[in-house]
Formats: structure tokens, C-alpha cells, sequence
């Protein structure tokens, strides 16, 4: 790979199009939200680490369908921005550790920890990718979440996802549309 400057790195990974991953979130967090009406709660509980933890390696599918092809790549061959996001990726998951004896008191709070710990890296997102509805979608999701379990906690595995659902849902058209925007001005120059 030939060096790049970091300012050359960094308008080259915010002119990516970051659909694979919210696409892959959305579809896992929409299964949850219809497996929590047909499961009991202990098969509720292994679905919903199993579904977080799969979401990048289904992105990582999904990816091949959108153009993006993400993939692990040596970190010498990588943009040191994607590096960055992967850390935070790193991040998000390492706090399983505090939804483990978390949800060990109380099961019910599972859902409620990964929907917030996995909906971290998109303010990391947001910020290095220039794009302020991956900002506001960590911000709502977080509150949204928090707000939903104090006040329903015994219906977290439904309203968990479902928050995360709504959320993807105004978040991946507002992306997409910025994308094809971004990409019609860089065919028109």
C-alpha cells in the first residue's frame, strides 16, 4: 500500500458508504425483537448474545453484497481511520464484561446493556466519518434504551430492539442518501 497522508486517509474513509454494518445490526436487532414474542427467556438470553456478537461477521457478508468488502486486513494495509473505528468496534465488545454480571442479577437487564454497549461505536462513527445522524443515533438509542428500561424493565427483550429497529431505521436512509449524494457530486467534478 502506498503511504498516504492521514488527511488523505481520512477523506477516503468518509467517502465510503457504511451500509453493511447498521444493515447487519438492523436485521439481528429486528430477529431479536420478533424471537422475544415466540422464545422462552432462556433461549431469549442465548439468542441475544449470540445475535450482537454474529453482527460484524454478518456485515462482513452483507458487505459483499454492498461494495464495501469489509474484512480484516493487515493493519499496514489498512486506513489508519477504519483502525481507529475497529478499536471502538474492539471497545463496545470488550463491555460485555459489565453485561455478564449484569444480566447474572437480572436477566432481564441483557438486552437493555448490549442494545446500549453495541450502539457505542457509533458516536466513534460519527465523529470520524463526519456524519451527525450516527452522533444522534448513539445519543437517542442510549437514552432511549435507558428510558425503556426504567420504566418497562420486564419488557426489555421487547423494547430493547425495538428502540435499536427505530433507530436504524431513520439512521440507514439519511446515511445512504449522504452516500449517493456524495457520489454524484464526485461523478459531476
Amino acid at each position: 500500500m502506498q503511504h498516504q497522508s492521514l488527511d488523505q486517509q481520512l477523506i477516503e474513509y468518509r467517502q465510503k458508504r457504511a451500509l453493511a454494518m447498521p444493515l447487519s445490526g438492523m436485521i439481528v436487532w429486528t430477529l431479536l425483537f420478533i424471537l422475544s414474542f415466540i422464545l422462552p427467556a432462556s433461549q431469549m438470553v442465548m439468542a441475544t448474545f449470540i445475535g450482537t456478537g454474529s453482527i460484524v461477521y454478518l456485515a462482513m457478508g452483507v458487505s459483499r453484497l454492498t461494495g464495501e468488502n469489509i474484512s480484516f486486513k493487515k493493519s499496514t494495509d489498512r486506513n489508519w481511520f477504519e483502525t481507529v473505528f475497529l478499536a471502538a468496534m474492539g471497545m463496545s465488545f470488550l463491555t460485555f464484561s459489565i453485561s455478564i454480571p449484569f444480566f447474572m442479577e437480572n436477566y432481564l437487564a441483557l438486552p437493555f446493556a448490549l442494545a446500549v454497549q453495541t450502539g457505542l461505536m457509533w458516536l466513534v462513527f460519527g465523529v470520524l466519518a463526519a456524519q451527525k445522524v450516527a452522533i444522534v443515533h448513539a445519543i437517542v438509542r442510549t437514552v432511549a434504551c435507558v428510558a425503556a428500561f426504567m420504566l418497562w424493565p420486564e419488557l426489555s427483550f421487547q423494547l430493547q430492539p425495538l428502540i435499536v429497529v427505530v433507530c436504524y431505521g431513520f439512521s440507514i436512509p439519511l446515511m445512504e442518501r449522504r452516500w449517493k449524494i456524495q457520489q454524484n457530486l464526485c461523478v459531476a467534478s
